[in-house]
């Protein structure tokens, strides 16, 4: 090679500096590519804001895993994160939302004066537990309230596992029935 030979610039020379740690490399590359990135983005999630937190968290991953990353092509390798970034968030969104309708509907329920000012929650538990047949109402309190299994239910009773089984059962479908109104409350403390 003569002295004044230029030594063509290519994505793989690049990324080898990038894996050297070469910090202004880095920087050629991301201001090369990171407006266009940002336009790409934003026909994807259209937001503008979004798209430029995506692209840089494009950035951000590369330099952390510079040392490792292997790279041919610099544009296919930043449209592909970009394009997978974008799909993530636009899942996260669809899952955020229906989240955030269902938390919407439980705050509406649970703040909704009627429901408080009719009886007490925990009074109306235990009315309702209090109001089982004696021998479910003893299984289930064994159950939920002393949390103890099956076999050691059936053992202190001198019962068969199965009329455990049946009896729980039996209190859960009563209570389901008195509670309906409380059940999305409930269902982890009872019905789980």
């Amino acid at each position: 090679m003569r002295v004044n030979e230029v030594k063509p610039i290519t994505d793989q020379g690049l990324a080898a500096s990038i894996r050297n740690s070469n910090q202004g490399v880095f920087e050629l590359v991301f201001k090369f590519y990171y407006s266009g990135l940002v336009v790409y983005a934003d026909k994807i999630v259209q937001n503008i804001d979004v798209s430029e937190d995506i692209v840089q968290s494009v950035f951000m991953k590369l330099w952390e895993t510079r040392e490792t990353i292997e790279i041919r092509s610099f544009r296919s390798y930043f449209i592909q994160c970009v394009k997978n970034r974008c799909i993530d968030h636009i899942r996260n969104q669809h899952v955020k939302s229906k989240f955030d309708h269902r938390i919407s509907e439980t705050n509406q329920f649970v703040t909704d004066d009627d429901l408080w000012t009719k009886s007490d929650l925990a009074g109306l538990i235990e009315e309702s537990v209090e109001s089982l047949p004696p021998r479910c109402r003893e299984i289930f309190k064994m159950s939920r309230y002393e949390n103890l299994k099956i076999a050691e239910i059936a053992g202190q009773l001198h019962i068969s596992t199965r009329t455990v089984e049946t009896q729980i059962s039996k209190a859960l479908k009563i209570l389901r029935l008195k509670l309906i109104d409380y059940l999305s409350l409930l269902f982890p403390l009872f019905f789980s």
